[in-house]
């Protein structure tokens, strides 16, 4: 699966038109606003760490504003109902033997994803969590065909009792919660925290199956 999202924006219809010295205002933008914040980022920062002039910056992406949207609008747009079409076609639709199976299949994919693009995921998270426009534009890419397949997927797997008999929104909203609360903690509020990751994971998996599985 395609993960670095700093070389799909290269491809995507947003930003493929980029030249050099912009893309590097890009990363540039990325690299400080997942270390720093947004709020705490001058654009006199970023151009010197991409090695431009700050007015370079204001002339194609017109402010702060502008190359934050820049960073955020190929997500929503296309990165991620493309990366969710993927996941969906390798992940989903598979019968998996077991629900513990399942929830470490989803729990491990989604994580190495996370940190395979963490500062771009930061960044992402930060908005969302602060931003309404930000998440109404989340809750629009995720395609249809992805929220169907995971509800088929349930749907199979409540067939053959191994999965807890709830519907299917709440088993994904639960599954979803837990994810999103290890990210946040780990990735947002505490990222500085030495962290036993195997274990951690290990828990957290535990914690989704024992609460989705039959009763």
């Amino acid at each position: 699966m395609q993960r670095d999202l700093t070389s799909l924006y290269a491809k995507s219809p947003e930003t493929k038109n980029l030249t050099e010295k912009q893309m590097k205002v890009l990363n540039a933008a990325i690299d400080l606003f997942a270390k720093k914040g947004y709020a705490n980022t001058s654009t006199k920062e970023i151009a010197t760490a991409a090695a431009v002039s700050e007015g370079s910056i204001f002339k194609h992406f017109t402010s702060k504003r502008g190359l934050l949207s820049t960073i955020l609008r190929p997500l929503t747009d296309s990165l991620l109902p493309d990366i969710l079409h993927e996941f969906s076609r390798k992940t989903l639709l598979t019968a998996y033997p077991s629900l513990h199976d399942f929830i470490q299949t989803i729990i491990l994919d989604r994580i190495r994803f996370l940190e395979d693009n963490i500062l771009v995921v930061k960044i992402f998270l930060n908005e969302v969590l602060y931003d309404s426009n930000v998440r109404a534009d989340l809750i629009k890419a995720f395609p249809a065909e992805f929220i169907q397949d995971f509800n088929n997927e349930i749907s199979q797997m409540k067939e053959r009792k191994i999965i807890v008999n709830w519907p299917n929104q709440q088993v994904i909203r639960f599954l979803a919660s837990s994810l999103a609360g290890y990210v946040v903690e780990h990735y947002i509020f505490f990222p500085e925290q030495q962290w036993n990751r195997k274990l951690e994971l290990a828990h957290l998996i535990d914690f989704i199956e024992k609460g989705l599985s039959p009763r």
